[in-house]
């Protein structure tokens, strides 16, 4: 359990960055509603890691009884932090293979003395590691909760 405790406090970061993002966002989806669809999957992100954090304090730790409107939350912002995760790694992996897409976009960086083109395949990379992390951690999360089903209270 050490091994899903830091795999939880790496997630929990992520999440709380996510957070952070998510709220700057929600300005901007005044200007530009086609961000809905990222906003909301940043938002089942960080309730993701909310729950999934609840999850493990209650029933891993305290070895108490969660509600199953709790496990439902867990369950439903899984799902979405999942799908989440799977589109994460599918356009890092594209970036990383294809780092040229973006030429007309990274020209106009104010990056001096940098290869604009290594610092997105840098940021790639750092992403695609923790969107793997968040996988790995929802995968993990669901085999614990069918484990643990009886610490789920009626």
């Amino acid at each position: 359990m050490i091994v899903y405790r830091i795999l939880s406090f790496i997630v929990n970061l992520f999440c709380a960055f996510a957070a952070l993002v998510t709220i700057v966002a929600l300005l901007f989806l005044l200007q530009d509603p086609t961000a809905l669809l990222q906003v909301f999957l940043m938002a089942g992100v960080v309730l993701y890691g909310w729950f999934a954090n609840r999850f493990y304090v209650y029933v891993l730790t305290r070895k108490q009884k969660m509600t199953k409107k709790q496990k439902d939350w867990l369950q439903v912002n899984a799902i979405v932090a999942f799908i989440f995760s799977i589109l994460g790694i599918a356009n890092c992996v594209y970036i990383i293979n294809d780092p040229h897409v973006f030429d007309d976009v990274l020209k106009n960086m104010p990056l001096e003395n940098v290869n604009a083109v290594d610092v997105m395949i840098d940021s790639a990379i750092v992403f695609l590691v923790l969107c793997s992390f968040l996988f790995t951690h929802i995968v993990w999360t669901y085999i614990l909760i069918r484990k643990y089903k009886a610490s789920f209270a009626e």
